[in-house]
């Protein structure tokens, strides 16, 4: 889905770092240029193209002042496509095949992997990875919301349950302490389970963005509105 990376790069976010075919990974920060941040990232999957598209039109709500009625508003890092060239292939790997909701360093991480789920030969071992993880070395993140498909649900690690409540009630779709089975070496397991950081993973129902819209602009919305960040 190369319009899709199209429409990513037509944002002019900048650059943060470039994945194994040389894609652009970028980012850009809203708000402040100081005080802790949310980070909102999408596309960490490449087949879950919507959560690349709720995000593009997130950006647009951001920076037309329309998202929702909260004040302050928190600073938000947004990432909308992670994984430029799974989601050019519409594939869920990077283009070296590896699942990147696997490759986080977290205490979890395994080289035993079930089919399709391969995280690399370590932690941090690809280039996408390592943008976040420079990101968030560098830049006060207080708390992260991950945009995936296709369990239609707001799951959380950390000290999130409050926040996912709350993004559950705007959306309509169930908070989830848990998923379903073992995410060793993801970014909910590094942050929120090993560093003790909010994160929301927003899983958006299977299908295309325009047939749950509104409930995914909702939980957007609401996840900022509600964000842990406003009250350090």
């Amino acid at each position: 889905m190369e319009t899709l990376v199209a429409a990513v790069e037509a944002l002019g976010f900048e650059a943060l770092g470039t994945s194994t075919d040389g894609r652009a990974i970028r980012g850009r920060r809203f708000g402040g240029a100081a005080g802790p941040a949310l980070l909102v990232m999408g596309g960490i999957h490449g087949d879950e193209p919507a959560s690349v598209e709720a995000l593009i039109e997130l950006s647009a709500r951001i920076a037309a002042g329309r998202s929702t009625e909260f004040a302050p508003r928190p600073p938000i890092w947004l990432l909308p496509a992670v994984n430029p060239d799974g989601v050019a292939r519409g594939r869920k790997n990077s283009a070296r095949d590896v699942d990147l909701n696997r490759n986080f360093p977290a205490r979890s991480f395994s080289t035993d992997h079930a089919p399709g789920y391969f995280p690399g030969a370590a932690p941090l071992s690809e280039p996408e990875t390592r943008v976040v993880a420079d990101l968030i070395a560098r830049e006060p993140i207080a708390a992260v919301v991950a945009v995936h498909a296709p369990f239609a649900c707001v799951n959380y690690d950390g000290p999130a349950a409050a926040w996912a409540q709350a993004v559950a009630a705007a959306c309509g779709w169930p908070a989830r302490a848990d998923i379903g089975y073992p995410t060793p070496g993801s970014l909910g397991s590094w942050l929120g389970i090993d560093r003790g950081l909010p994160v929301l993973t927003l899983e958006l129902p299977p299908g295309p963005l325009a047939g749950f819209r509104g409930p995914a602009a909702a939980a957007l919305d609401e996840s900022i509105r509600a964000a842990p960040v406003l009250n350090e």
